[in-house]
């Protein structure tokens, strides 16, 4: 399937990567994951997934440190990043617009449903 899209989870709680990774398995996708921001960088610049989800909050980078860091990058300048994390602080999500997240998801205020919807229309891809 060489339109098969790839989608990269980084984050550092087990049962958020296994959820996310068997939904997005469900609906096509082949999906990376990291557990923390470094690895999720490596990932990302060694892989060139079409779009990444990432936590805020994990040890070693955190998901903000780690979307400047992608946008460094000649590949990841333009990569979609969706932030999913339970920080709702306004001025967090204001920073990760700036730092090029295209999306924010608050955990405990997302259904999955919406979280597919958004990936596949940020994609291009219908269902």
């Amino acid at each position: 399937m060489a339109d098969k899209k790839t989608v990269l989870v980084v984050e550092d709680e087990a049962p958020a990567v296994l959820a996310l990774g068997d939904v997005l398995k469900g609906e096509g996708f082949e999906v990376l994951t990291a557990r923390t921001g470094k690895e999720g960088l490596a990932t990302a610049i060694v892989k060139h997934p079409d779009m990444i989800l990432a936590d805020l909050k994990m040890p070693e980078m955190g998901g903000l440190e780690m979307v400047r860091e992608l946008r460094n990058d000649t590949w990841g300048k333009d990569v979609p990043v969706m932030i999913l994390t339970n920080v709702s602080d306004g001025t967090v999500v204001e920073e990760a617009q700036e730092a090029g997240a295209i999306e924010y998801f608050i955990k405990g205020d997302m259904h999955m449903e919406d979280i597919i919807a958004r990936i596949r229309a940020r994609l291009g891809m219908e269902k």
